[in-house]
């Protein structure tokens, strides 16, 4: 009875060591979120992310208000410079390196919790698709604004978890890999995080209605659906951006219209998209 106890035992014992060989090491959410992050630059370099993060770049070019920005940081991936009126641009420096690859800007190693700026020092910051892959992303936010000047914007851009893009996600099989693997926040949920910490809104955009294929000549013959899904289905867009100001204490948050210009919606973007579906437009611009 014993000598089969002993054998029943070993067995088990070889069979846990070569489910140990099999399972990957364990990592921590920081270590986790850094992979990921260095796996989103390199899905950027794809057709897919090639085709997402132009989309983004002419976004973020049409929404961030005009105006006098002497520092920019960028966090994530620096494939797309998003930093484009800002005086002095920042990006985060890749996992073993001490600037974005082939680029000579200037860059700084820090994680999007913990970045390593003085309180009110940064005029426009831009978290490119950081939140969806942050082990705390109310903290990314928390620490965004404490580093945020006074009437500094915010820009943050996001995956819609209720389109195709949500959809190839929830049916992805195996282990996922980025983008598959963000946790996609609904609109809605950012919106309340920077309600709560007194950021204004001031202008959101939707994005990218193609599916998410790999083949740049089908993506390219697909691009009509731009207009269109901007027109008949707002609310499915694969990703969005939303631009929030951080106002300086006692200022009044009515802005006054520019001449010669029209003022549109002043809505939160969740509130504003059945009147806006209705017209035809997902856009929210304050201007």
């Amino acid at each position: 009875m014993s000598q089969e106890r002993y054998r029943r035992d070993g067995v088990l014992k070889v069979m846990r060591l070569r489910l140990n060989r099999l399972r990957p090491l364990n990592k921590t959410s920081d270590s986790l979120a850094v992979d990921a992050r260095e796996e989103m630059r390199e899905w950027f370099e794809t057709a897919l992310g090639h085709a997402l993060g132009q989309l983004t770049s002419e976004s973020v070019s049409r929404l961030v208000p005009p105006g006098y920005y002497r520092t920019g940081f960028q966090a994530g991936s620096a494939c797309v410079d998003l930093l484009q009126r800002a005086e002095h641009s920042v990006f985060e420096a890749p996992p073993g390196r001490n600037r974005p690859l082939g680029d000579p800007k200037l860059a700084v190693k820090c994680s999007p919790e913990q970045l390593p700026f003085g309180a009110r020092s940064i005029d426009l910051l831009v978290l490119p698709f950081v939140l969806d892959f942050s082990a705390d992303p109310h903290g990314v936010l928390r620490e965004a604004y404490s580093i945020l000047a006074p009437e500094g914007c915010l820009v943050i851009c996001g995956f819609n978890r209720w389109s195709l893009w949500g959809l190839r996600r929830s049916i992805e099989i195996g282990i996922r890999r980025p983008p598959w693997s963000g946790r996609f926040l609904s609109i809605h949920q950012v919106q309340d995080w920077t309600t709560l910490l007194g950021l204004e809104l001031i202008s959101a955009e939707s994005l990218f209605y193609r599916p998410p294929i790999g083949q740049a000549g089908l993506l390219e013959r697909l691009n009509f659906l731009e207009a269109a899904g901007d027109r008949w289905w707002p609310l499915f867009s694969g990703a969005y951006v939303i631009v929030v100001k951080k106002r300086a204490f006692g200022q009044s948050s009515v802005l006054e219209p520019v001449p010669g210009t029209r003022r549109r919606s002043q809505k939160p973007l969740v509130s504003a998209l059945p009147r806006q579906a209705a017209k035809g437009r997902l856009k929210v611009v304050r201007e």
